[in-house]
């Protein structure tokens, strides 16, 4: 199969009515703040992306993206490959359906439509990744140089001997007998 680039934006609108469906890639080199976080993206973006009409008559865009990165192990400093995967589910909104009255299925994010009435795919892809990252990028302990070491820096104070307190209830005890 012949591996097609997707559209930088869409109408969702008129996506939905005709069912559209994309599956393809985002060229890595669109993605500019992905390319910041990762160490090197290693490979375009795999994209498959959906458009339709829910029972609620909602316009909904769902798709995956995946992305294959070189990020910076955390525990030992050299490079660690990762496969991120991302899933996602929008319904666009405009300005004034913020405030309209039929809430959103909570199982929908809102993407907020331009001035056009239209998204860009490469950004929404671009942030479900960047949510999709590990927050502490680390190598699995048998697979990372430093392993299962666990790092303390500085010196650990001596354990102070714990002095028992007198009960300040004690006085109510005498009142009582």
């Amino acid at each position: 199969m012949q591996t097609v680039k997707i559209p930088l934006s869409i109408e969702p609108a008129k996506a939905a009515l005709k069912r559209m469906t994309y599956d393809g890639i985002i060229v890595k080199g669109n993605l500019s703040r992905l390319n910041e976080v990762a160490e090197v993206l290693t490979d375009h973006v795999n994209v498959s992306i959906e458009c339709g009409v829910d029972p609620q008559d909602l316009v909904v865009i769902q798709g995956t993206a995946t992305a294959s990165l070189e990020l910076t192990c955390q525990r030992c400093g050299k490079g660690l490959k990762a496969e991120v995967t991302a899933d996602f589910v929008y319904t666009p909104i405009r300005n004034a359906a913020k405030e309209s009255e039929d809430p959103i299925p909570e199982a929908y994010d809102e993407i907020e439509l331009d001035e056009y009435g239209s998204i860009s795919l490469v950004h929404l892809v671009e942030d479900e990744l960047m949510l999709a990252l590990p927050i502490v990028a680390m190598h699995e302990p048998k697979d990372c140089e430093l392993g299962n070491k666990n790092m303390s820096f500085g010196e650990l104070a001596p354990e102070a001997t714990v002095q028992e307190k007198p009960n300040p209830f004690e006085v109510l005890k005498k009142l009582k007998t």
